[in-house]
């Protein structure tokens, strides 16, 4: 009778050890809406000389620090004015990022974009980031070693 109480204790421990190391991502609380401090705003001036058919579009997410996360949107399409601030927040559970121009140019073009974003969470995000109105959706998983490339189909 032990030896039968021995392995359906072995089964148990079994079964509580791999639900234990199966921690899931989910069962983590929804993210709280709340605005994000956003620095190290830069662009890389007007790419004028462009043609539209050779425009590679992508966002580069790279995790540095202590929980901060870069952020370059490479030839987002703005007016010509360039670049007048940046926000980051968490709204509705989604990370949004938004690129705003200024708006009074009569003119478009192609901007290299980029900013640091800091008190991010080692878990998995749905996110937008927009420029000039354009949004881009997709999810990452935030961790110490993000280093990631967002292709951005064309239009």
């Amino acid at each position: 009778m032990k030896p039968k109480i021995l392995k359906l204790s072995l089964v148990f421990l079994l079964f509580a050890l791999i639900g234990a190391s199966c921690h899931d991502e989910e069962e983590l609380p929804p993210l709280e809406d709340r605005q994000l401090t956003v620095s190290e705003i830069k662009t890389q001036g007007c790419k004028d000389n462009l043609k539209s058919t050779d425009v590679e579009r992508y966002i580069e997410l790279k995790a540095e620090g202590e929980n901060k996360l870069r952020v370059k949107f490479i030839n987002a399409t703005l007016n010509c004015a360039g670049l007048d601030t940046t926000y980051a927040m968490i709204n509705d559970g989604i990370l949004r990022v938004t690129f705003i121009d200024y708006n009074w140019a009569n003119c478009i073009c192609n901007f290299d974009l980029e900013c640091v974003i800091d008190s991010m969470e080692q878990r998995k995000y749905t996110s937008k980031v927009s420029a000039s109105g354009e949004v881009t959706t997709f999810t990452f998983h935030y961790s110490k070693n993000l280093d990631s490339t967002i292709e951005i189909s064309p239009n």
